[in-house]
């Protein structure tokens, strides 16, 4: 191993002892303060912060809330934790990025603020929240401030899975923060970047409608989960197997399972808020593995790489 790339996985090592002890913060896996009064919800108008939000080497699309990932090679801390302490070889991963999409760029100047508040509008116009929010903000208000962001994630040298993700920041009528985490959407489908079939194809046709579909299963899930808190029970904890966001590798974590369907797994890893995918995960289960968790599953744990013809399949079904 090359004197770099071993100094780089002390730093692994280092902050995965530190992300599974107790000098972690785990801030990210909690439940919203319970509010009286209509907490109001609206965009941010921000992007997502290169310094705790996303690894080193991702690519930004210009004028964009596309971000490209999953591609760096040779940095595992990158892929893993935000880039204090390890921004070396940013620069050429991210140019490893752009040079995945350069020639279909223009396709990818997609912004998802106002799509954001308009699924916000549409959640809210079906019922069932009884008041709980507003977009228009009173003065004094709680305030459920978002930043919604893309990361189209490489899970192999060609296969590509997009997630929406929604920072979401809680500020009360001082506009001091109350509490934080992220609100992380993804389907099963796997296509390429480029060429027939891909995402980018037909003007980025089947990108744009998984984007919406995950956009809008993210902000349901906030707002529901805001609204009225899932459990997090540290007594029925569950194990997952899956890509999540910036990450090639599948990996097994375990946490809480806040809801499910015949369809959806809503799930939170008990994993600190260094990484940049803590938070709320919404996984579609035919891409993962999942079970009740045991005594002896390992809480993080990084799994062979899955050929990219089963990337998008469950391993077993579900459970």
């Amino acid at each position: 191993m090359m004197a770099g790339q071993g100094r780089m996985w002390a730093v692994v090592v280092v902050a995965a002892a530190t992300l599974l002890s107790g000098c972690a913060s785990f801030e990210y896996t909690k439940a919203a303060p319970a509010q009286q009064a209509a907490v109001t919800v609206k965009a941010s108008g921000e992007e997502l912060s290169g310094w705790t939000d996303l690894p080193i080497g991702t690519y930004r699309v210009p004028e964009s809330d596309i971000i490209i990932s999953g591609h760096q090679k040779g940095h595992m801390a990158g892929l893993l934790f935000g880039v204090v302490g390890v921004a070396v070889a940013h620069a050429a991963n991210a140019g490893a990025g752009a040079d995945t999409v350069k020639d279909a760029e223009s396709i990818l100047k997609i912004k998802l603020h106002d799509a954001f508040d308009a699924s916000v509008a549409r959640v809210l116009a079906a019922g069932g929240y009884g008041g709980r929010y507003t977009q228009e903000r009173a003065q004094g208000s709680v305030r459920l401030v978002v930043t919604p962001a893309a990361v189209l994630s490489f899970v192999s040298d060609t296969q590509v899975r997009p997630f929406v993700v929604l920072k979401a920041v809680m500020l009360g009528a001082d506009s001091k923060p109350l509490w934080t985490t992220r609100y992380i959407a993804s389907s099963a489908q796997l296509r390429p970047m480029l060429g027939d079939g891909g995402w980018l194809d037909q003007d980025g046709g089947a990108l744009k409608s998984t984007l919406q579909d995950n956009l809008d299963k993210a902000v349901r899930t906030m707002l529901a989960d805001v609204a009225k808190p899932y459990p997090r029970d540290d007594n029925e904890l569950t194990m997952v197997q899956a890509n999540f966001p910036h990450v090639r590798q599948r990996f097994q974590t375990v946490g809480y399972r806040l809801s499910e369907d015949d369809n959806q797994l809503t799930f939170v890893p008990k994993l600190g808020d260094v990484l940049v995918f803590a938070g709320v995960n919404i996984f579609d289960k035919a891409a993962i593995h999942y079970r009740a968790a045991t005594k002896d599953d390992a809480v993080f744990k990084m799994l062979p790489e899955t050929p990219a013809s089963d990337a998008g399949r469950g391993s077993d079904g579900g459970h």
